[in-house]
């Protein structure tokens, strides 16, 4: 028990028997206050980026970013690891409408076409038609690359550019850790 170094005082000099407990009891909180605040519960706290190599692809995107994106409905994804690539995938082949992130140590080496910035990254579109896009983003941590296939949607839909992922690559990067 944490105890004052008022506590060692006699009753009879200057502080009453009950006022010297109080003490003790305030100088006990105090502390627990103070061993609380240590206790790695702090909510400012920055958590560090996850490694591409130890993030599960699936869990990078959520219903409200997929369904924009896919006219079937969501569903759950399908992971695949390959070739030093992790990727998952949701939507529907037969319907040329697919969504697909993947995570990867190194960047593709096509061409990009223009940039676009999200979260405070900049990302290379490699791909972009009414049709497809493939978006890519490089950090310490790994690459992240974004890949839509509108498939019939594209012929409704004016919106024919790698705009309508930016929403799902904002939540991927979020997720993972890698926003500036």
């Amino acid at each position: 028990m944490l105890t004052s170094p008022l506590d060692n005082r006699r009753p009879d000099e200057g502080m009453g028997m009950r006022s010297s407990r109080t003490v003790s009891a305030a100088a006990l909180l105090a502390t627990a206050a103070a061993l609380a605040g240590c206790s790695g519960s702090d909510t400012g706290a920055t958590t560090d980026p996850v490694k591409w190599d130890t993030a599960r692809a699936c869990d990078l995107a959520d219903d409200a970013t997929l369904a924009p994106l896919l006219t079937v409905g969501v569903d759950e994804g399908t992971e695949a690891d390959s070739s030093g690539r992790v990727t998952c995938s949701w939507g529907s082949a037969e319907q040329l409408n697919t969504v697909a992130i993947t995570l990867t140590s190194a960047p593709q080496t096509a061409r990009e076409l223009r940039t676009v910035d999200v979260a405070g990254l900049t990302g290379r579109v490699l791909a972009e038609s009414k049709y497809q896009c493939i978006v890519e983003f490089e950090t310490d941590s790994g690459v992240l690359s974004v890949e839509t296939k509108f498939g019939l949607d594209a012929t409704g839909n004016p919106d024919t550019s790698c705009d309508r992922a930016v929403p799902l690559a904002e939540h991927a990067l979020g997720e993972l850790g890698w926003t500036a």
